[in-house]
């Protein structure tokens, strides 16, 4: 685990019930018997042999998430188990939140269609009193409406589907307990599978093995529920058994609080100190907004990878004249400046990184804690900062996710319908001063023409004359040239009012020697040239060099991608150092397949990218990368939790982590768009993968294929 404390709340409530043994329940009296060689036995509970070690397995998994071990009720009678329960609901009257977890027999009441459990004295299924022994699930929940706190019931019973019902007619706020069940209300459960696979499932959460985002501070039951779902498949299957279904109320949408992440850490001191990304993380969600991309513009503006460094330290170089032209654009009033600023410019070219140094610098919240970041950059050129700023990565989105991310993140309240473009313009023109607007990577949304016209050109072209403003916003936006696809943000951009800054029309001289040092300070940071100086600015020059001389835009990203193949060259002689720099990739996928032609490459890094590569969205959860990478493996094996995750260790320096909004899971994806159309046509690699030599002056080309120079 992340440590020795447990991330669960004081208040933690678990009641475990597991009944395998039952007593003879005799006839009444009064009963019709059909023949007296049939003896009452006929409908006495068959035993659960497995009940006891399954319910001292589930309470012992409860107890590694939780703050405390939970209360483990084995074949209690029917008197205990609804005075426990009826304690339970007094404990969470007035808040708090419980789990129950109940595994025994179950049966439906005629005409109510009441779920009931059975306890060890419960009268057999046939007698006539059987419900006045048997503890009503429907009942319990209809009195938990109330209580305050929260219930999660996980039910291994037959016919358990049916104790979701009383919940169905309960909006959110007002449900109070949230129902997961072994089976459908007309189906049975079998062997305790459903408890089964939910200590598997809270043993894989405490071992590491769930990918929950450590910036998730408690486990999403969306998550838990399917998690539980796969794991009852697999061992109805291994069993030779029919698929047993797990169903449960209505979880979508849903935060709670019952599941501590093991893995969150919420070391303010770390926080504060930004000794690494999580911590970073952590922060932004807490007090900025989940929806900032905080590693995309902090690595862009840092010039390094947070994500692998224990500091961050910024190594922005070059691009001073855009920096300084777009923070006087910044701080132009309205009556003199343009609203909308537009940079573009090549894959690679520096937009992400300018637009980084922005919102790092005029973030209100950020500001204010990466110093050590941004110290690098001269005073006057960092922007000042803002009391509003919203700032969306679009990489991927539609424009109701845009239009949701920045109503989010300037604390815009919800209108009872949801929110439009249109209402979002209104809102942001009737704010009393104006916000600004980062939008990066449009040109990577899904629905990039539909952000562009349906609301950055209402934005850009709103005027608030009631409020006395001339401008709704400032708005700046990080857009490759593909003004074919954008025409109507092509011609805003070029209109005199407006400011276009574009990263391809740049001095040469002055990249060169911006390239120089960016690459020179990198290097310093390495162990292999920390103490040689003198052939660390020779090899900075001479690649910078190269790099501005062939490679066909991207050449800062270019040179943080070559520093790696530098460091491992290590070049001493002056041959040697020739041999270096000729040998340099000056595309991407020269510098991929550099990497996974090298003899120690682990033997699932190209199935795992590959995986990646047909993603969509923001990105794959590690077990479906466990599910998709065997297609790309030449044996078509299958790779171990372990493999996946020592294989994403390995390539770690080309992929991204979001964090999935329905599950709460961590996904995976590869940091640029070059990357995945090179691995799409390439996927398995072997002999018809192409050499990383004879990529390493020129794109590939092919049908459809646009360059792959790095960016």
């Amino acid at each position: 685990m992340a440590g020795d404390d447990l991330p669960g709340k004081a208040d933690d409530l678990a009641v475990v019930l597991s009944v395998s043994e039952f007593q003879l329940a005799h006839a009444g009296a009064d009963s019709e018997e059909d023949d007296e060689e049939d003896p009452p036995e006929r409908s006495a509970w068959d035993e659960l042999k497995f009940a006891e070690h399954l319910g001292e397995l589930v309470a012992e998994r409860l107890s590694g998430v939780l703050a405390g071990p939970p209360d483990h009720l084995h074949n209690p009678n029917y008197s205990t188990v609804a005075g426990r329960l009826n304690q339970l609901l007094s404990d969470i009257r007035d808040g708090g939140d419980a789990i129950v977890h109940v595994l025994s027999h179950g049966l439906i009441e005629p005409g109510s269609n009441e779920l009931c459990v059975v306890a060890t004295d419960s009268l057999p299924s046939d007698h006539r009193d059987v419900f006045e022994t048997v503890f009503g699930i429907t009942r319990f929940l209809t009195q938990a409406r109330r209580c305050s706190g929260h219930i999660l019931l996980l039910l291994d019973v037959c016919h358990s589907g049916a104790g979701i019902d009383p919940t169905k007619a309960i909006t959110f706020a007002d449900r109070r307990a949230f129902v997961i069940a072994a089976c459908p209300s007309k189906d049975q459960a079998w062997d305790g599978r459903f408890s089964q696979a939910v200590s598997d499932v809270l043993k894989g959460l405490t071992q590491g093995h769930s990918e929950i985002h450590p910036s998730e501070r408690f486990v999403r039951l969306t998550w838990f529920k399917d998690a539980v779902h796969k794991r009852v498949r697999q061992l109805s299957t291994a069993a030779g058994h029919p698929v047993q279904e797990v169903v449960s109320s209505d979880l979508y949408g849903l935060v709670t609080e019952f599941l501590p992440n093991p893995w969150f850490s919420e070391d303010p001191a770390e926080v504060l100190n930004l000794k690494n990304y999580w911590d970073l993380q952590e922060f932004i969600v807490g007090n900025v907004h989940e929806s900032l991309d905080v590693h995309h513009y902090l690595s862009r503006a840092s010039g390094r990878d947070t994500a692998q460094q224990t500091q961050s330290t910024c190594h922005f170089k070059g691009r001073e004249a855009e920096l300084e032209r777009i923070r006087a654009w910044l701080e132009s009033g309205a009556e003199e400046g343009a609203t909308l600023c537009v940079v573009t410019g090549s894959p690679g070219a520096g937009k992400s990184a300018l637009l980084g140094v922005v919102v790092c610098c005029a973030h209100p919240q950020l500001v204010k804690r990466l110093r050590p970041v941004m110290q690098s950059i001269p005073t006057k050129l960092r922007p000042h900062p803002r009391s509003r700023v919203a700032a969306v990565h679009a990489r991927g989105m539609v424009l109701s996710q845009v239009v949701d991310t920045v109503a989010a993140q300037l604390d815009l309240p919800l209108p009872p319908e949801g929110w439009t473009a249109q209402k979002l313009v209104d809102a942001v023109a009737g704010l009393p001063e104006e916000p600004l607007i980062v939008v990066d990577a449009l040109d990577e949304a899904i629905e990039s023409v539909q952000i562009s016209v349906e609301l950055l050109l209402p934005l850009a072209n709103r005027e608030d004359r009631g409020g006395g403003r001339r401008r709704a916003c400032q708005l700046l936006v990080g857009v490759r040239p593909y003004w074919d696809k954008l025409p109507q943000l092509a011609e805003a951009a070029g209109d005199a009012r407006q400011s276009l800054v574009n990263l391809d029309a740049a001095d040469r001289a002055g990249l060169r020697q911006a390239l120089t040092d960016y690459i020179d300070e990198m290097l310093s940071y390495t162990d292999t040239y920390l103490t040689r100086g003198k052939e660390r600015g020779m090899v900075a020059e001479g690649a910078a060099e190269r790099i501005e001389s062939h490679a066909e835009g991207g050449e800062f990203l270019m040179a943080q991608l070559s520093v790696r193949y530098l460091e491992a060259a290590a070049p001493i002689t002056e041959a040697e150092l020739e041999r270096a720099l000729s040998g340099l990739p000056l595309t991407f996928a020269a510098l991929l397949e550099t990497q996974l032609s090298e003899e120690r490459t682990h033997p699932w890094a190209r199935p795992v990218l590959a995986a990646l590569a047909f993603s969509a969205g923001s990105g794959m959860p590690a077990d479906a990368i466990a599910d998709v990478a065997p297609v790309f493996h030449p044996r078509k094996a299958q790779p171990t939790r372990a493999d996946v995750r020592s294989a994403l260790d390995h390539v770690a320096f080309y992929l991204r982590q979001d964090v999935d909004p329905t599950y709460g899971t961590t996904l995976y994806r590869l940091f640029h768009q070059e990357l995945v159309d090179h691995l799409l046509r390439h996927p398995r690699g072997g002999s018809g993968r192409p050499l990383a030599g004879s990529l390493a002056d020129r794109p590939e080309e092919g049908p459809g294929a646009g360059p792959v120079t790095a960016s």
